[in-house]
């Protein structure tokens, strides 16, 4: 109950403060089930991912464009293409193309190295091994 001037009485303010806990971790739960992602982690990704082009010297604008284009800015992104081939997390590294130097477990779950080896290859002229690159489907993100 609250009283006139808006006071909530301690234990009520302490149940409601567990519950809003319990909902927190629900809510958690539930990305992390889902993969889903708050705006604020991918703008976090996007924070570090521009870092990671200016580092190696690249276009951090069209860095930041194709991870959008290709992953949402998501490090679990996981997407199955026609041929067969799995593309997998921030960077959708291609398991069969790039499966000799970044597994999928960690494309998945260690998307710093992930970002640093695609600058890298973008570094080296292979930008065009991204699809988003290639057919400039990034070009609505910058």
């Amino acid at each position: 109950m609250i009283t006139e001037n808006n006071h909530v009485p301690a234990e009520q303010l302490k149940k409601l403060r567990q519950r809003i806990s319990k909902i927190q971790k629900i809510l958690d739960l539930l990305r992390q089930l889902f993969g889903l992602q708050t705006q604020l982690e991918k703008l976090e990704w996007e924070e570090i991912a521009r870092g990671i082009a200016k580092t190696h010297g690249i276009d951090e604008d069209i860095f930041a464009a194709v991870l959008y284009c290709e992953s949402g800015m998501n490090p679990k992104a996981v997407n199955r293409n026609k041929n067969g081939t799995t593309d997998y997390g921030i960077c959708q590294f291609n398991d069969y193309w790039y499966g000799s130097i970044i597994s999928p477990d960690e494309a998945l779950n260690q998307p710093i190295k992930a970002l640093n080896i695609m600058a890298e290859m973008w570094k080296k002229g292979r930008q065009k091994d991204w699809i988003c690159y290639r057919n400039k489907k990034y070009i609505p993100w910058l």
